[in-house]
């Protein structure tokens, strides 16, 4: 009895997994292993013209600068804000991802000396204030 008791303290049937935090992560790393991060960013950028060539390889050539995330409040729900910029060109080319929680949501702003500033997504009032642009 007493082993059973120490068996099921040790190993709790059901165990959550601490929630990952929405601040500190890279860009590549978290689209590399998270689908929906994935998914959503590839299904909003899929097909853009005039996009700066570093930002339409971004899902599968990481050969950007990618500032650790941020957790931010957008209409009291916490979402994910994500900075990056073109190597050697970081003044002059930029982006901003905004994701849901879950990944499954993103808006994109870019601010490229070349090609504009570029909204994707549909953002609300309330995420187009999330960022820095």
């Amino acid at each position: 009895m007493a082993a059973a008791m120490t068996v099921a303290l040790a190993f709790p049937l059901h165990a959550e997994e601490p929630a990952q935090s929405l601040s500190g992560n890279f860009l590549p790393e978290v689209i590399a292993s998270s689908a929906p991060h994935r998914e959503a960013l590839e299904k909003l950028l899929r097909g853009r013209r005039g996009l700066p060539p570093w930002i339409r390889a971004i899902a599968s050539r990481p050969k950007y600068i990618a500032l650790a995330s941020k957790s931010v409040a957008v209409d009291g729900k916490e979402m994910q804000l994500f900075s990056a910029c073109e190597a050697g060109r970081c003044a002059e080319s930029r982006l901003q991802a905004l994701f849901s929680a879950d990944g499954k949501r993103v808006t994109v702003y870019i601010r490229d000396t070349r090609q504009g500033h570029l909204v994707f997504g549909d953002p609300t009032p309330a995420e187009r204030l999330a960022g820095d642009f």
